[in-house]
């Protein structure tokens, strides 16, 4: 069973609540003040709702939550307790919750019901922050996803090369950097570019320009590559340059690397670009430093630039990958390597339950299991010590978990997945 409809904590809470009969869900009537709430369609009894809680869920007070203090029945006014509010309004909504059902309580409530889903019913997920390489054989799971279904590559795509960097950039290189060609640590081909930055190099220099034979990018609309750096970066500290004319001097396309955390690790980047209509007659690529790192030694490789909507994707057989869940890695074999090459990939699986951490955000698995397992939590928590008041309380409990079972089984699960964790 799918979630067609994600519902927000918000709407959870208030279900849950209705279940309990812990929840009274009203709009204002009158405006009040940065301590008072007014509701006309209240009881007008005094007093009647002083310890109880009060959640506002619109306006300028939405999200608060505060005790109740007191209540005037004949004026429909209830006064909070702490921190003053933001002066409530008419029409402004809120919700009254019983004194032993404190909201943040039932938020955590929330939250470990989520935690406690069953792996097989962990929301669907796909990602495509991966690219093999035939020199690699091992690749880290994404930290989200708890498990993998399929792995599907790029087996084609339109595209064009820009430089493979088999060749030292030599159009024009910084007097603080030295560039060579480095056929031991390279991400494709036969060589990377290495590019040793000294402490000299200033921020806006250019590291090393190549000329290369003239490209027409209109039809592309990414630029994609192999970096390698000793230093972490942030995003656009680093960037490529596209130009029409000799030495990156007029660049159409100025492309800031994404932040790169992961030092002394080929890192695959793929920027969107904003002007390829500008790019017909491209005929030098550069790297730019636009921040003073300090001295570095920064690796490229294998910049291209592919048209997004023409990927060609094909499944990995089974039988050629598995997991290492000591490592969190996936694992190629020797002919899964050779045959993929250098592709993008793309990992079908399960990933782990969004936790809700305000009222706005929204669930990614099954809501009817969320509200049946919480219901099931509070109402053992909300049970008294008197025997008999005890004992109905814990049966509510155990109805409400096997709805939550029949929730949960309603889930359709994997057909056949490799679970990264145990």
């Amino acid at each position: 069973m799918a979630v067609l409809l994600a519902q927000t904590r918000e709407e959870l809470r208030v279900s849950i609540g209705y279940n309990l009969g812990a929840v009274y869900v009203s709009t204002m009537t009158s405006s009040g003040s940065s301590t008072t709430f007014v509701d006309a369609t209240l009881e007008q009894v005094d007093d009647y709702i002083n310890g109880f809680w009060f959640v506002g869920t619109s306006g300028s007070n939405d999200g608060e939550i505060r005790p109740i203090n007191d209540f005037t029945g004949s004026s429909g006014t209830g006064t909070i307790r702490g921190d003053a509010l933001a002066s409530t309004a008419d029409g402004d909504t809120y919700e009254v919750w019983d004194k032993d059902m404190p909201p943040h309580r039932l938020h955590d409530f929330i939250n470990r019901a989520i935690r406690m889903m069953p792996r097989k019913a962990s929301p669907p997920s796909t990602d495509l922050s991966l690219h093999s390489s035939r020199e690699i054989r091992l690749y880290d799971v994404p930290t989200d996803l708890v498990g993998i279904e399929e792995i599907w590559y790029r087996a084609a795509e339109d595209r064009e090369d820009i430089d493979n960097c088999d060749a030292v950039w030599s159009e024009s290189v910084d007097s603080d950097v030295t560039a060579t060609r480095s056929e031991e640590d390279k991400r494709e081909g036969s060589a990377s570019n290495k590019f040793e930055i000294a402490d000299g190099l200033g921020a806006g220099d250019m590291i090393a320009t190549q000329d290369i034979s003239t490209k027409d990018l209109t039809g592309m609309t990414h630029i994609e590559g192999w970096l390698k750096t000793d230093t972490a970066i942030t995003a656009g500290q680093l960037q490529i340059i596209l130009s029409t004319t000799a030495n990156a001097g007029t660049a159409k396309e100025t492309l800031n690397i994404p932040a790169i955390s992961d030092t002394r690790t080929w890192t695959r980047f793929r920027i969107a670009m904003s002007n390829p209509e500008d790019c017909s007659a491209i005929i030098s690529v550069g790297l730019k430093y636009t921040a003073d790192i300090g001295a570095a030694t920064v690796h490229l490789d294998g910049v291209e630039a592919t048209q997004n909507d023409s990927g060609q994707w094909e499944r990995l057989h089974w039988n050629l990958w598995d997991i290492d869940r000591d490592q969190r890695k996936i694992r190629f074999t020797p002919e899964a390597a050779a045959h993929v090459g250098h592709s993008a990939l793309k990992l079908a699986g399960r990933k782990k339950p969004a936790i809700l951490s305000a009222d706005a955000t929204s669930c990614d698995i099954e809501p009817e299991w969320i509200i049946q397992k919480t219901s099931a939590l509070a109402m053992r928590a909300r049970s008294d010590r008197t025997a008999d008041q005890r004992q109905a309380a814990m049966l509510e409990a155990e109805r409400y978990d096997v709805l939550a079972a029949f929730a949960l089984r309603k889930i359709q699960g994997p057909g056949r997945i490799r679970w990264v964790d145990d």
